[in-house]
């Protein structure tokens, strides 16, 4: 449980949330000023409450996390193959998704990049 909380408190996790696409354009189809939680079927999809585009990562993708993205927003993992994704800070690991979980709202403010796993 100790972990979890760290985890929770360090992605201050009940205020922001998190994901991304390859070239960091956002989805095809993203609203540019999309924000509250998003679901992209075998994909993690997260958004920002600052709007801008969404970010969609399958499997073996990563993205940084735009740098309009310092507050809360939501995130969704539906990786397959219980799949995971890692959020960085400048070089540390600071929270992996669980698999097929969410949408979550969480705190965008540490999170510089995201990898998905499967």
């Amino acid at each position: 449980m100790g972990k979890v909380r760290k985890a929770v408190s360090v992605l201050a996790l009940s205020t922001a949330v998190l994901t991304g696409t390859a070239n960091g354009a956002g989805a095809a189809g993203s609203s540019p000023t999309e924000t509250g939680p998003c679901t992209v079927s075998g994909a993690f999809c997260a958004t920002s409450d600052n709007g801008g585009p969404r970010i969609v990562l399958y499997c073996g993708m990563s993205q940084p996390v735009y740098a309009t993205w310092t507050g809360g927003g939501y995130w969704n993992n539906r990786l397959p193959r219980n799949g995971v994704v890692r959020m960085f800070d400048e070089t540390t690991v600071k929270y992996v998704t669980p698999p097929n979980y969410g949408p979550v709202r969480g705190n965008w403010g540490p999170i510089y990049s995201l990898r998905a796993d499967c």
